[in-house]
């Protein structure tokens, strides 16, 4: 059950409080610092970037038709960001419209498979009102097809107790070395290369 408007409200303020400087004062890690200044503070437009990245738009519209709410514009505009940013080829898109179960990725030339039959996936989108069991289940199956550029969005991450239990748990899964978040959605980065976990919780 989605946690009331009072509840969301007491969680945002204790975000906030706790969350570093979106401008990227006292972030140590030189990824994020980058992430700060590239995606959350740079200067495209939703708009500009649908416009001239047509495989970006694309996966924008899968994002949007696994779930039955739409993304605020703000999020949206850092998911296209960090699409464009990182031309994900192999991407795996769920929500409550299309069930992890029944999941299957799809590259930028429109080929669809199953994901027992890729071999590795650049980028994937899970979205919020699914179950918790199910859903880790299917992020480690998800996670095992990773590389070290791999990333993945948990959209609404803290708008039910059965989200946070997952995010907290993605957080430890072994191919996960960074993450981000952003209240509204969690980013996991794979980083094989970075050797200790990192998780950074960011104003924006």
């Amino acid at each position: 059950m989605l946690y009331s408007t009072p509840t969301l409200l007491l969680k945002y303020l204790h975000y906030y409080w706790v969350a570093a400087n979106a401008k990227g004062h006292g972030i140590h890690s030189p990824f994020v610092f980058k992430f700060i200044k590239e995606i959350l503070n740079a200067t495209s437009s939703l708009k500009e970037i649908e416009k001239n990245a047509p495989a970006v738009n694309k996966i924008l519209q899968e994002i949007e038709a696994a779930s039955s709410s739409k993304l605020n514009p703000k999020i949206k505009l850092v998911i296209a960001r960090l699409l464009q940013s990182n031309h994900p080829v192999s991407f795996s898109v769920t929500g409550d419209m299309k069930p992890l179960e029944a999941d299957s990725t799809i590259n930028t030339t429109a080929k669809i498979g199953l994901i027992e039959s890729v071999e590795s996936i650049d980028f994937a989108f899970i979205g919020q009102g699914q179950d918790e069991a199910t859903m880790l289940q299917s992020a480690s199956r998800l996670f095992d097809k990773m590389h070290s550029n791999s990333w993945v969005i948990l959209h609404g991450l803290h708008a039910d107790s059965n989200m946070e239990a997952a995010w907290g748990q993605l957080k430890k899964h072994a191919n996960i070395r960074l993450t981000i978040d952003l209240f509204s959605i969690g980013i996991l980065f794979c980083r094989k290369e970075q050797k200790e976990q990192e998780h950074f919780i960011i104003r924006y």
